[in-house]
């Protein structure tokens, strides 16, 4: 079904500007309600803490929950023409190489977002903390920065390999979610989230049995190699969610192919 085979900056252009066109009311529509929904959370945030104990940390917390939710969320919804037949031919079918539906996918999906939602947090928190501050002057902590949380972040030594680390998790639920989308195409988020806590549950069970059988506890720990330090262990875990985010794209990219073969 694959019409080119070669990679082309053009036709991913031309991809993206139709799915523009096509989706550009939904986009507004989305935005808007974002937006609204942000407002009148944060309104009722600071009502709580009666306008009074809230800053940049409360700000923050908020961000974080819903960048990981809707995040989450929003890649689950990648390759949307897989969740019928009739969509998934037409989709299969457009003049484009399966590298650069995959791209387009992956650059809309994930990498977008990833930069369109703080940029959109920070208008509307510092617009709604602007105007409730003008009606109640109780708000005095209403400017939200990115840059004063990230200075918290980094004095509390969040740096090197950790901020790798920081980085290639909140990926790997992006990216989860996005291959789950590309292999299931009915309910693609809960099927994920469930394959994903047999996956953990599993490896948990395996690695208590591993430990109870070997008697790990009563090895010496310092020439054990199942013990390393804290910062051998966050290098180790950063290179393990790195290996596992790159076969998860490799998995979503093979799904692809499946289809068009």
């Amino acid at each position: 079904m694959e019409t080119n085979h070669s990679f082309s900056f053009q036709r991913l252009m031309l991809l993206g500007k139709q799915s523009l066109i096509i989706n550009k009311k939904l986009i507004g529509i989305s935005l808007a309600g974002f937006a609204g929904t942000l407002f009148m959370f944060l309104v009722f945030f600071q009502f709580n803490s009666h306008f009074r104990n809230w800053g940049n940390s409360g700000y923050m917390l908020t961000f974080t929950f819903l960048f990981f939710v809707l995040g989450m969320i929003y890649s689950s919804l990648s390759f949307p023409a897989f969740r019928s037949k009739e969509k998934s031919m037409t989709f299969l079918m457009l003049p484009a190489s399966a590298t650069e539906k995959f791209v387009f996918e992956l650059l809309s999906r994930i990498v977008v977002f990833i930069f369109i939602m703080p940029v959109a947090f920070w208008v509307v928190a510092n617009l709604e903390g602007a105007l409730v501050h003008s009606f109640i002057p109780e708000l005095t902590n209403y400017k939200f920065s990115f840059g004063k949380a990230y200075s918290e972040m980094t004095a509390q030594g969040v740096e090197g390999w950790l901020k790798f680390l920081f980085i290639q998790g909140i990926l790997f639920v992006f990216i989860a979610s996005f291959t789950g989308a590309s292999h299931f195409s009915k309910s693609p988020l809960l099927k994920t989230m469930f394959t994903f806590s047999i996956i953990v549950a599993g490896y948990a069970f395996f690695s208590y049995l591993l430990f109870k059988g070997l008697n790990i506890r009563d090895y010496n720990a310092g020439k054990n190699i199942f013990f390393m330090d804290k910062d051998d262990s966050i290098v180790f875990g950063a290179i393990a969610i790195t290996l596992i985010n790159l076969s998860l794209l490799a998995i979503s990219w093979f799904k692809l192919k499946e289809k068009e073969a």
